[in-house]
């Protein structure tokens, strides 16, 4: 079972952070946490927008101190698997330098579910390598910070 006490991980040679937490609640109830606007915003940000859960939907995530990031849906097992790219800066559209992937990847666990995260891609991001890697170590804080959020929002 993971301790949610341990942070996200950077792994700077694959340029990617995972983090994963137990949550005890059931899986259903992580999934909709995940994939609905209301589940999403009780706990990633402070807005969302997302009209479904299915591959090639849009969406964004709002933080009033930061602004509206935007996203697209890649990847949807349901109750199992949900993956999103979404734009590193606030107020642009996704493409193929300016976004990286978030997987998120949800299994069983006694009184409740695990959760992983991996946040991939920014090998991919325009500008240099000591640029990718600030942001990808800032976004290894915000990982902490939301899962930690979303955590306390499940009521775990």
């Amino acid at each position: 079972m993971a301790d949610n006490e341990n942070g996200a991980v950077v792994d700077e040679q694959h340029f990617s952070v995972s983090r994963t937490v137990y949550v005890r609640t059931p899986r259903d109830r992580v999934w909709e946490a995940l994939t609905t606007e209301d589940g999403i915003a009780s706990w990633f940000g402070d807005t969302a927008r997302l009209d479904e859960a299915r591959v090639g939907t849009t969406g964004s995530l709002g933080w009033e101190d930061f602004g509206d990031y935007a996203f697209v849906v890649t990847a949807v097992v349901d109750g199992f698997l949900f993956e999103f790219r979404w734009a590193k800066d606030p107020g642009v559209d996704v493409s193929a330098d300016n976004a990286t992937s978030v997987r998120f990847v949800l299994a069983d666990a006694p009184d409740g579910a695990i959760l992983t995260v991996v946040e991939s891609g920014f090998e991919s991001l325009a500008g240099d390598d000591a640029s990718r890697r600030e942001l990808l170590h800032g976004n290894r804080e915000g990982w902490n910070l939301e899962l930690d959020e979303l955590v306390r929002a499940l009521g775990s």
